[in-house]
C-alpha cells in the first residue's frame, strides 16, 4: 500500500518537473499614480498639474517558476533609484502566480497572470523634506530614522506578456499599492 502511494507521489512530482518552466525578466518603471489625499508639493517629478501622476526611475528583476498551466510562484525585486522625491526605495515581493488558463483563455502570444502574496516596501526617509508630514498609518520608521518601511501580507501584481517568439516576451506590469499608489512598468522576459 505505502509503496504504491510513494510511486504515485513520485510520478506526480516528476510530471510537474517535466512541465515546469522557469523565466526571468527585467522591467523599468517610471510612472506612478498617487490616489487619495496626497501632499505633492515636494514631489520632484510631477507629471500632472495636481502632482498625483508622478515619475520615478526604477529597475525590477522578476523570477517565476510555472508548475503547470494554472499556477506558479513569482519573486520580484524592484530597485527604485529615484522615487517621486528623488530618494532610493525598493519593493520585495513573492507570491503565488495564477495564470490566465484558469479562466480558460488559451492564447500562446498573449498571456496574463496575477500574483498574490506578501510584499515589503522600504525607502530612504523623507523627513529631510521640510514639507513632509509622515503618515504613520502607512509607513513605520526604522530606529535610526534613516528608513521608512511597510510590510503587507496581501500584496499583488498583474502582468501581461506579449510573446513575440516562443521564449521571449514584452511585459507590462501593474502593481497596485492600494490605497496609496499604482505603478506601471514595461520590460522583457525570457522563458527557459
Amino acid at each position: 500500500m505505502h509503496k504504491r502511494l510513494y510511486i504515485i507521489i513520485l510520478a506526480l512530482f516528476v510530471s510537474q518537473l517535466v512541465y515546469s518552466q522557469f523565466s526571468i525578466g527585467v522591467a523599468i518603471s517610471g510612472i506612478g499614480y498617487h490616489q487619495g489625499k496626497t501632499e505633492t508639493e515636494y514631489f520632484k517629478w510631477k507629471l500632472s498639474k495636481n502632482g498625483k501622476l508622478t515619475g520615478f526611475a526604477s529597475i525590477s528583476i522578476l523570477f517565476s517558476y510555472q508548475f503547470n498551466d494554472y499556477i506558479g510562484i513569482k519573486a520580484l525585486q524592484s530597485f527604485i533609484i529615484s522615487d517621486c522625491i528623488g530618494n532610493f526605495s525598493g519593493i520585495t515581493h513573492i507570491g503565488v502566480d495564477l495564470h490566465d488558463d484558469i479562466i480558460g483563455w488559451k492564447n500562446q502570444k498573449n498571456q496574463f497572470s496575477m500574483t498574490f502574496g506578501p510584499f515589503w516596501y522600504y525607502r530612504k526617509n523623507w523627513l529631510k523634506k521640510k514639507e513632509y508630514k509622515p503618515n504613520t498609518c502607512f509607513l513605520k520608521q526604522s530606529e535610526n530614522k534613516v528608513w521608512e518601511h511597510k510590510f503587507v501580507w496581501y500584496g499583488g501584481q498583474i502582468e501581461y506578456n506579449y510573446y513575440y517568439n516562443s521564449h521571449n516576451a514584452l511585459t507590462f506590469n501593474f502593481l497596485p499599492a492600494i490605497p496609496y499608489l499604482y505603478t506601471f512598468s514595461i520590460g522583457t522576459k525570457f522563458k527557459y
